[in-house]
């Protein structure tokens, strides 16, 4: 059957194909995940969506190797297909918010050679401030905009939510400690180029995954104005088992701290 060249571009240039691209690689790597969900955005109270969500549990053990439950790890994903070039503007992370950050969600304590090994420490001494793109003449239609909003909307939104793996659901394994993670995968980082903020540079490609630095206001699930740091994980679909490596890792070290 001949397939007309609209339906290919279609096909070439919609998110929905990395969304089901995405999907089905964290599937082939034993993630149960979550297509498309609806959620209750507290701040603005009306329904939205997310990408998908994707849960892993890795075993806690005691200092006799017997299990005491398991950690779960929660992906709050975005999939962006980038259609035009965009920028990014780095400067250096705050370190002592990104510890704060590590260190408010799990078990991971301050001035601990984990918490120091932990990916939003030792990935990169540099983090992306701002961004633009050619596409999109308003704040609230640029797609990174959309994207981080999405990710950490359905984050702060569903946190603390009941692990939805069907092994804990059934009451075969129990979840003691719930890691949770917004990320953005883009299906190619061709487009994108990395400036300093802190003075003039010259734009080049960036050429690895990347965090982006955020200070977001919400209301929480009990109705609590919020003003809390976060890192949002910039991923490339190419680049999703390096970053992967890095959750299992982070994954492994709570799961020590918490025997």
């Amino acid at each position: 059957m001949h397939v007309p060249e609209s339906v290919t571009k279609i096909l070439r240039n919609s998110g929905n194909n990395l969304h089901s691209k995405v999907a089905r690689w964290l599937v082939a790597e034993d993630w149960h995940v979550v297509v498309s969900p609806y959620y209750m955005d507290q701040s603005h109270g009306r329904a939205r969506e997310i990408d998908l969500i994707a849960e892993k549990l890795w075993p806690i053990r005691d200092e006799f190797d017997h299990p005491k439950g398991d950690l779960a790890v929660r992906l709050f994903i975005e999939c962006k297909y980038v259609p035009s070039e965009a920028v990014f503007w780095f400067a250096d992370k705050d370190t002592k918010a990104a510890q704060e950050l590590i260190c408010r969600n799990g078990p991971f304590r301050r001035e601990n050679s984990y918490t120091e090994r932990h990916h939003y420490l030792s990935s990169s001494p540099r983090v992306a401030k701002l961004f633009a793109s050619d596409n999109a003449k308003a704040r609230e239609n640029e797609p990174f905009y959309k994207a981080l909003n999405q990710a950490l909307n359905g984050m702060v939104s569903l946190k603390g939510q009941a692990v939805s793996i069907p092994a804990v659901k059934e009451g075969r394994r129990s979840v003691n400690i719930v890691l949770e993670f917004p990320v953005i995968v883009c299906n190619s980082f061709s487009r994108l180029y990395a400036v300093d903020f802190d003075r003039d540079s010259s734009p080049e490609l960036i050429s690895h995954n990347f965090q982006l630095e955020v200070q977001y206001a919400y209301v929480d699930r009990s109705q609590t104005p919020r003003d809390d740091y976060f890192l949002l994980d910039f991923v490339e679909f190419e680049r999703l088992n390096e970053f992967m490596k890095s959750i299992s890792s982070d994954a492994k070290s709570a799961a020590f701290l918490a025997s």
